[in-house]
């Protein structure tokens, strides 16, 4: 059983290679994950509905009619309880979406984790995963900054 701060990974190659079904990788590898010299698929935008939708647009087109339903939402219930807070929370969660997705293997690394949270019936990996999940949105976070 994986301790906490390790996901089973097996297999030769440097860990930001490696997929879930490849060894054990410990969570500090995500530091290597964005490497000095490499390039973001799209700039960073500017933290509004239209930049964050363009980001979305070249990123995932699939994934902009989630955007737009959650933009909808978000502005409806702006409305009807007289606060700002819901479209800010919206242009947040998108805007970190963005800054995860530009870099390939961050979104990768991301998604393989939320499938361990979401799948596996270990719970030390599960919080492995989660931990490792919080490491990557701080790591993209601090990308960003």
């Amino acid at each position: 059983m994986p301790s906490v701060g390790v996901l089973p990974v097996h297999g030769p190659g440097p860990p930001e290679a490696r997929s879930l079904s490849e060894g054990c990788v410990s969570i500090t590898f995500m530091s290597h994950l964005l490497v000095e010299g490499q390039q973001p698929v799209v700039p960073l935008p500017e933290r509004e509905p239209a930049a964050i939708r363009s980001a979305v647009a070249r990123l995932n087109p699939a994934a902009l009619a989630k955007f737009e339903a959650d933009w909808t939402a978000a502005t409806a219930r702006a409305r009807d309880e007289y606060s700002l807070l819901p479209a800010r929370y919206f242009v947040e969660h998108w805007f970190s979406w963005v800054a995860v997705e530009r870099w390939p293997q961050l979104a990768a690394r991301l998604h393989a984790c939320e499938r361990i949270v979401a799948e596996s019936q270990d719970r030390a990996e599960r919080r492995a995963a989660a931990a490792e999940i919080s490491q990557i949105l701080r790591q993209a976070e601090s990308a960003t900054a």
